[in-house]
């Protein structure tokens, strides 16, 4: 070993061994003046060339530094494994990270340590202030804040989940405020107009490329999983619920919600993700769904073919009423009957086959409270998801479990007896408006 070669040459081979004679030794033993070191000589001492010193000095030196190279040799491994990290936990998002955990050092920080413990977005190790950050390095009672953000996905920003929020407390219409809460409250958002609003705006999603179509079908391929819709949920759940309550003690026009109107707003939502996720849950549970979906995508179709096929006829019918003889516009007309009854044969059978797709999907009592046209479109855009790729049905299934969930939060806030109440603000005052009269 270099260190053990090193220790040898300085203290030999560890035996007694007499003192090497100096040159001071040697000229006594012959009986000369001892001479002086020749930094007190003169520079020009006549007839004796100058001596190079430092000769010693520099086989101490190679000496040390083979020490020191030994040393560190026999260190390496040491050293490489406290500087050099992992290169498996870098590089990825919080949900990359949850589903790929790094070999040999258990699961990294982030939501594989949360879905191990059931969190809900925090390290199970750490304590949580009060505005949602990560607390680490809990000495008794004392807590240090560390720097790091709340954890966000790559793709799915927590930007959507606010996002979210205030438009589902914009479109609550407190009692007087709109056409159809004339008695009580009423919410406005449906499930077609948040597809509209995010499959075409895309907020809060991150995406690449030109084409919106492929970057909504890349952003779907991405969530609409069952880990990754539930790696989602445990991560912004928390978060999307105080977004809520946040928007709803913000001023509207000058006034905030009362109390009574965001506890209605609360029990409003929470009946409309209960009913939405009946809906997911027949959906799933749906031995023929595919089949009813197309039975009602076949009558729709033949419908639409019906409506123009009596267009033409009714055209041909007029052209020749106008421009044709007697004869002629007769046999347009009779033409344009038969034609007709076939668009009224056409409706009734998909009016038929929308009723039976929408009866079959309130087999979940929660999905009652749903009506036809929300039923219908849920099984058509569950049907897209699904179509080709049958193992996507788990997702639906996932989705049904955190409607029912995020409808169980709303029913708790409502009940809450600080419901609607302003946030403190980020100064930590509170938010001033005057109330809803």
């Amino acid at each position: 070993m270099a260190s053990h070669w090193g220790v040898t040459m300085l203290q030999g081979t560890g035996t007694a061994s007499p003192r090497r004679k100096t040159r001071s030794d040697r000229l006594q033993e012959d009986g000369m003046p001892e001479e002086k070191d020749i930094i007190e000589m003169p520079s020009n001492r006549p007839g004796k060339k100058p001596q190079k010193k430092g000769s010693g000095l520099v086989w101490i030196l190679i000496i040390c530094i083979g020490i020191a190279a030994g040393a560190l040799w026999l260190l390496r491994d040491v050293l490489v494994t406290n500087v050099v990290p992992e290169r498996a936990t870098t590089d990825q998002t919080g949900t990359q990270a949850a589903l790929a955990p790094a070999p040999e050092q258990g699961p990294p920080p982030g939501l594989a340590d949360m879905l191990a413990a059931g969190g809900n977005g925090t390290r199970p190790d750490a304590a949580v202030a009060a505005n949602g950050t990560q607390v680490t390095g809990v000495v008794g009672n004392a807590t240090q804040p560390t720097p790091a953000v709340p954890m966000e996905d790559a793709v799915v920003r927590y930007a959507f989940v606010e996002d979210l929020a205030s438009w589902l407390v914009t479109n609550y219409h407190p009692r007087g405020t709109h056409p159809e809460a004339r008695k009580s409250g009423f919410v406005s958002a449906g499930l077609k107009a948040a597809n509209l609003r995010y499959g075409t705006g895309m907020t809060g999603l991150s995406w690449s490329g030109e084409s919106l179509a492929a970057g909504r079908s890349a952003v779907l391929a991405y969530a609409f999983t069952s880990p990754m819709l539930d790696a989602l949920y445990r991560m912004y759940a928390d978060r999307f619920m105080a977004a809520v309550a946040e928007a709803a003690a913000a001023p509207r026009d000058g006034k905030t919600l009362t109390v009574d109107e965001t506890k209605e707003m609360y029990r409003l939502y929470a009946k409309r993700f209960r009913a939405l996720s009946g809906a997911f849950e027949a959906a799933s549970g749906m031995k023929d769904f595919s089949r009813r979906v197309g039975a009602w995508t076949e009558a729709s179709d033949a419908a639409a073919d019906a409506n123009a096929s009596f267009m033409e006829s009714l055209n041909a019918y007029e052209t020749a009423r106008d421009n044709g003889t007697a004869q002629e516009a007769e046999a347009a007309r009779k033409l344009m009957d038969i034609s007709g009854k076939r668009y009224q044969q056409s409706i009734m059978m998909r009016e038929r086959a929308r009723e039976t797709l929408a009866e079959a999907m309130r087999s979940r009592p929660e999905a009652r409270g749903l009506d036809d046209d929300t039923l219908v479109y849920v099984a058509m855009w569950v049907q897209r998801r699904v179509q080709g790729a049958p193992e996507r049905m788990d997702a639906v299934r996932m989705a049904a479990k955190l409607a029912g969930d995020l409808g169980s939060r709303f029913e708790a806030a409502a009940s809450a007896p600080a419901a609607g109440a302003p946030l403190p603000a980020a100064g930590g005052a509170g938010v001033s408006a005057t109330p809803r009269q």
